[in-house]
């Protein structure tokens, strides 16, 4: 990664076939004259966009077509990779372009929109393909089974020839990576592709004044990013209880653009969060050894503890640990040792630690229960669910982070709350306060490495973060 200005972009983009994309760019250009001199508009079909020569329809398609042919084999189904948008009139001449080379007749490319009860064998007959090639198709690969998990509202797009054989096919997986299912030396191929994507970075930054999320939408960030910012922080703030008026963030992160286009967010590369004066820093880092991604303080240690803070995210604290509590149901006083989340029924509730189940079920008061225990010294547990993750039963192992039930009101329980204990040698202590036990810092072996690649990253940062403290003063 190389930052290049301090606008933070850089690219890492790279153009495979230089010639091959500027001979097509040049003829491409001189078809597309003489088409545009007898533009006809035609009418659309809301089933099929046919993208036929006598189609000359101002709509832009993103259309990206197969990888390029090598020059030993040329396939009559292959079209050349471009990584820019594409309108009606220019895929129409790129197309009689790739098959002037192949000397082959027109082809025509067709989209069809995926329609709710919509199968496969459906969307062939739609095409008027013959069923033995969607058989064949299914059997050409085991990335074709990409097409097993289609739903309405997708889109397939298929080339055929005037016999309407299947050519080719090409399914947009996500916003990264299609499927192409291309017929060579007369058999089918399934193969995914990634798109060339172009990584740049951004910087945003907030004081919050009423909440976090306001803060948030005032800079110009997602709430995903948000969220990520908030996990990445989650183990030293507590952001249901610790958040003030005046608190302050920065954030430097990567975008992911796809022809121009911002597709969605990136990772956090570097971050700063200042709470109730204290100031919180965190930069990415990759381990040579595993690969392993993950957020440092400037010095080498890790961010991430032991034990998340809380196992669900942006609720309100009901009731706090306590050793007298008046009940609500019971109508008397008794000890309350844990911390009470209030929250709409159904929210996701997250192991703190990773460990394995020990209990899942009813347990008196406390209702749907799943007590966890994270080696031999602590154990959490989490009451009144409305329903546990399936698949897990006791003995399952569970990671930090993962989903394991959905919060509810199960038991002696007044309203939708989760119930949290956190206990150390059997003994229940605050979840808010107790010391959580850390994870292993950057290897020794590493640390030069480490510098090296976050230096710049936290100087970006720190600029960032006195040009802010300068505006808001």
């Amino acid at each position: 990664m190389a930052f290049i200005n301090q606008d933070f972009h850089f690219q890492e983009k790279q153009d495979k076939h230089p010639r091959l994309r500027w001979l097509l760019f040049a003829a491409g250009c001189a078809v597309l004259g003489a088409v545009i001199a007898n533009t006809n508009t035609a009418t659309d079909d809301l089933d099929t966009k046919i993208l036929a020569a006598d189609d000359l329809s101002s709509d832009t398609l993103n259309i990206e077509t197969a990888p390029a042919f090598t020059e030993n084999q040329p396939s009559p189904a292959t079209t050349a990779r471009l990584s820019f948008e594409l309108t009606l009139p220019e895929l129409q001449a790129q197309q009689k372009i790739i098959d002037d080379i192949n000397h082959d007749t027109p082809k025509q490319w067709r989209e069809f929109k995926v329609k709710s009860g919509d199968s496969l064998a459906k969307l062939f007959k739609r095409a008027g393909i013959k069923p033995q090639q969607l058989d064949e198709m299914m059997k050409s690969g085991k990335a074709v089974k990409q097409l097993t998990r289609i739903y309405p509202k997708d889109t397939l797009r298929i080339l055929t020839d005037d016999d309407k054989n299947l050519l080719g096919l090409r399914y947009e997986i996500d916003h990264e990576n299609y499927l192409m299912v291309e017929r060579k030396d007369g058999a089918l191929e399934a193969n995914t592709f990634k798109h060339d994507i172009e990584t740049r970075t951004a910087h945003a930054s907030g004081v919050i004044d009423s909440s976090l999320f306001m803060a948030a939408q005032e800079a110009g960030i997602s709430q995903n990013l948000i969220m990520e910012l908030a996990g990445i922080f989650g183990w030293d703030i507590d952001f249901v209880l610790d958040i003030r008026k005046g608190d302050q963030f920065t954030v430097i992160y990567e975008e992911l653009f796809r022809n121009g286009e911002k597709i969605k967010d990136g990772n956090i590369l570097t971050a700063e969060f200042v709470n109730q004066g204290k100031t919180y820093q965190a930069v990415r880092y990759t381990n040579p050894e595993n690969n392993r991604a993950e957020y440092f303080t400037p010095d080498g240690k890790s961010m991430r503890k032991a034990f998340l803070r809380s196992p669900v995210n942006f609720t309100r604290i009901s009731s706090g640990f306590t050793t007298k509590r008046y009940h609500p149901i019971l109508h008397k006083f008794r000890s309350h040792k844990g911390t009470d989340y209030a929250a709409k029924r159904g929210t996701p509730i997250v192991a703190s630690g990773d460990g394995k189940i020990v209990h899942r079920g009813r347990k008196g008061g406390y209702g749907r229960t799943i007590i966890i225990q994270h080696g031999s010294k602590y154990s959490t547990l989490y009451a009144h669910l409305n329903s546990y993750k399936s698949k897990l039963r006791v003995g399952s192992k569970v990671k930090q982070g993962q989903t394991i039930g959905y919060l509810g009101s199960s038991g002696l329980a007044s309203g939708p709350h989760l119930h949290y204990e956190f206990r150390v040698n059997g003994v229940h202590r605050n979840p808010l306060t107790v010391k959580l036990p850390i994870s292993k810092p950057v290897p020794k072996r590493y640390l030069a490495d480490f510098e090296l690649m976050t230096t710049p990253m936290l100087a970006q940062l720190d600029l960032l973060t006195r040009t802010q403290v300068a505006l808001n003063n």
